[in-house]
Formats: structure tokens, sequence, C-alpha cells
């Protein structure tokens, strides 16, 4: 079997297919998760949801200088419940570092119920 150039550009665009598709995926997976879980009631609260990576400080400060009151932290150090000043608070914290804000329901219902359990070791 001779392997010509025209069978390593068969394989290149098949290749670049499947890496197209696979962006797009994931793409309008982030896009369907930023727009469908935003909360429909501000006044019961919301999460707001940063990299993994932010620290409880920043996470805080972030989530409360677009105009909120900070409640608790979400199950990890990196999501905060806050309750918004104004219906304009959603627009301010997206257009900063948050990567999602969703309903606190739908957070609780997400995570795993271990993290929202204290372990205790005997």
């Amino acid at each position: 079997m001779k392997i010509t150039s025209r069978f390593f550009a068969t394989i290149l665009l098949r290749s670049l297919d499947l890496w197209l598709v696979a962006a797009l995926t994931i793409a309008s997976f982030a896009v369907i998760l930023r727009i469908g879980l935003l909360p429909s009631n501000l006044d019961h609260g919301v999460a707001v949801i940063y990299a993994p990576w932010t620290t409880p400080d920043q996470t805080m400060t972030r989530a409360v200088n677009a105009g909120a009151r900070f409640v608790r932290f979400g199950g990890l150090d990196f999501i905060a419940v806050v309750e918004p000043d104004d219906p304009d608070y959603l627009k301010r914290v997206l257009s900063g570092p948050a990567i999602l804000v969703v309903d606190p329901q739908v957070l609780a219902g997400c995570l795993a119920r271990v993290i929202f359990q204290k372990v205790e070791v005997r």
C-alpha cells in the first residue's frame, strides 16, 4: 500500500472536522448554561460561580462589589450566594470574571450531597 499526500490530506481534513464539531459542542453547551440557568427571581438570591482557582476572598469581594449582599459560600469556596441590590446585578457580575450565575436551588440540586455535609473523623 502506497501512502500518498492525498491520504494525509484526507486524514487532516477528517481530524479538523472532529475538532470543529467538538469545539462547537463545547461552545453551545457553555452558552446554554450561561443563558439557561439564569435565576428567574432575584429576591431569593443568586449563586455566582467563579473559576475554581479563585480564592474565597476574591469570590466574596467580586460578588459584593457588583452590587449585592453576601449571604454565604456555596458548597465550594469559588461559589458565592448573594442577594442582589437591583435587577442589573446579573449584567454587571457576568461582565466581570464570573462564569455562571444560577439559582441557588439549582446549584444545590447539581452538587453532590457530600459537599454540604460535615464530615466527622473518629
